[in-house]
């Protein structure tokens, strides 16, 4: 399904850019495009535009563990007693009851959200109104009634403290890799922990160690290349975001041209693949639970470089092939190449 219906149940459907359940809030505008009701209660995603002086004042949620990946613009984020100004393609990960707000600084400054644990859908909805536009208003720094964060307060996941902003408090440094446990941290654009497998260079922002097992977060930048095998999984729901360039991607039958902007849920159970089509496409996974996490450290050698290579490196799905009794992956078909044929 696409468009602007959420289903509302656990099924698999696309999102095009632009589109899903609007919100409008204090000057700025959430886009929601999974709830806990459309994925099994595993995670949730909305997008946030605003323009600059665009506020969310300060406030912990008991349960969610958030993530945030900037779009466009810059954002200043307080988290956790510091402040980070981050940049397009920057990540922060915010663990429950860390107290953080942010304040964008672009005149279009634009972020993906994604959390585990508990309903920030549901927060927004109280927090504001419907909104038939696809840009944020105009009017990018108005305040938020007092009213709404009384009733989002009582009703949802989130605490407003009174605490006042960190203007003058210290930077938080963004880290090169994902620490080892479940802390707050700001990734770099580039940065992560990156690993290559032929001509896709993949990047963890997020493993399972950051979140408690409730979620990886995976970058992927690449070339065109062949269509990976027909698969699915029987545990955890992946999710699909593509940044830049152009795939196809197959889900429950479908052939799907999935653009920048687009977003696509593939839960348990859904047959699917994808083909990277445009020389240089980056797209994101954020998987849940986080037990995929050995596949790619199976199938992948660690990689310092920044770009995908010119020249392939070993694709070595023999290691996979070697070791999926270990892994979530049901293979649809037989994955090996053909034989040659004789003449």
């Amino acid at each position: 399904m696409t468009g602007n219906e959420l289903p509302g149940v656990k099924r698999s459907y696309l999102i095009r850019a632009g589109e899903g359940q609007r919100l409008t809030f204090g000057g700025e505008l959430a886009t929601v495009v999974a709830r806990n009701e459309d994925t099994g209660g595993l995670l949730e995603v909305i997008f946030l535009s605003g323009g600059k002086g665009a506020t969310f004042p300060l406030h912990r949620h008991k349960a969610s563990h958030e993530s945030l990946y900037v779009l466009d613009g810059q954002l200043e984020l307080w988290i956790d007693g510091k402040r980070a100004l981050l940049s397009r393609n920057d990540y922060a990960n915010i663990p429950a009851g860390v107290i953080h707000g942010y304040q964008m600084q672009s005149h279009r400054t634009q972020v993906l959200s994604w959390s585990v644990g508990s309903s920030l859908a549901q927060m927004y909805s109280l927090l504001g109104e419907p909104y038939p536009g696809h840009v944020h208003p105009e009017s990018g720094s108005s305040e938020i009634a007092a009213a709404f964060f009384g009733k989002a307060q009582a009703n949802s996941d989130v605490e407003f403290v009174s605490e006042t902003i960190y203007s003058s408090a210290q930077t938080l440094s963004p880290v090169a890799m994902p620490p080892k446990g479940v802390e707050a941290y700001v990734i770099e654009a580039g940065e992560g922990e990156r690993m290559i497998a032929g001509s896709d260079l993949f990047a963890f922002l997020a493993h399972q160690g950051n979140t408690s097992g409730q979620f990886i977060s995976v970058t992927t930048l690449g070339p065109p290349g062949d269509r990976i095998p027909d698969h699915f999984h029987e545990k955890h729901t992946e999710t699909f975001f593509c940044f830049e360039g152009k795939m196809t991607m197959w889900a429950d039958g479908k052939e799907i041209s999935f653009l920048p902007g687009d977003f696509l849920h593939v839960p348990a159970g859904t047959v699917h693949s994808y083909r990277i089509d445009a020389p240089f496409t980056r797209f994101m996974g954020v998987l849940a639970p986080g037990l995929f996490e050995p596949f790619f450290r199976i199938m992948c050698d660690p990689y310092d470089g920044y770009i995908f290579p010119l020249e392939p490196r070993p694709f070595r799905f023999d290691r996979v092939m070697q070791r999926l009794g270990e892994l979530d992956l049901k293979l649809v078909g037989d994955p090996r190449p053909a034989p040659a044929t004789q003449r």
